[in-house]
């Protein structure tokens, strides 16, 4: 299943998700971030919708109440979520373009905002990835790592503004550290270093990709670069 499928499955029913789209979301962190934005415009909507009753009125109407006004307010709710069901398709469909329209235009932007995205999820991996798993993956971009000083424990392919990528964590001992491979075909503006107030991050421009390296800390990208251009080869 394509990305555009499961995004089209997820703006027409995110609530109800079938064991192939669970799949998909554990392996898209984008699709991931997507069907929890729908899923809090919906909450957003249906909450403005819905505003509370005060309570003197509340009780002037529960003594009103009767068979056919019941069935009025049954039929009125159920246009009623039916309204915000497709508000909040159409919300979502334009969060979607406007990501890919008006996102961020430079590498480290989005090599930053991807790393905030996995933030919280990334912290609890402990279990190290075998060396050939992460070959496979690599496979897709002409690259081959012969060995890894620090355990993997993070390889999944993501989106860089249309440009499928893939996303690694390496754990060292001084802290994580995330990396990713950009295929040099990209419409990003290259960056040799970026930071903000928490991350930093350093660029290697090879001959058929990007590596992008960031971590918190200085001296695990030192270490990092190192261990890269020591270990990763890109096929001829």
């Amino acid at each position: 299943m394509d990305e555009l499928e499961v995004r089209r499955r997820l703006l027409t029913d995110p609530y109800h998700l079938a064991p192939e789209q669970l799949q998909q979301l554990q392996q898209d962190p984008d699709s991931q971030q997507f069907h929890q934005d729908v899923l809090e415009l919906d909450q957003h909507i249906k909450q403005l919708l819905s505003p509370p009753v005060p309570k003197a009125l509340e009780n002037a109407l529960l003594l009103q109440q009767h068979k056919h006004k019941q069935q009025q307010q049954k039929r009125f709710y159920q246009n009623l979520i039916a309204l915000a069901a497709s508000v909040a398709f159409l919300a979502g469909f334009a969060l979607n373009w406007s990501f890919f329209l008006y996102g961020s235009q430079s590498l480290g932007e989005n090599s930053l905002a991807h790393v905030y995205h996995e933030e919280q999820y990334v912290q609890h991996l402990t279990t190290p990835l075998s060396l050939a798993d992460v070959n496979v993956k690599l496979a897709d971009f002409g690259a081959e790592l012969n060995s890894s000083e620090h355990a993997i424990v993070f390889a999944n392919f993501c989106n860089f503004r249309g440009t499928r990528s893939l996303h690694l964590v390496l754990e060292t001992e001084q802290g994580l550290m995330t990396v990713f491979v950009v295929p040099k075909e990209n419409s990003l503006d290259y960056e040799s270093e970026f930071h903000d107030d928490k991350y930093q991050g350093r660029s290697i421009n090879s001959h058929k990709a990007i590596l992008v390296m960031v971590s918190d800390k200085t001296e695990v990208l030192q270490q990092g670069e190192q261990q890269l251009l020591k270990n990763l080869q890109f096929k001829a």
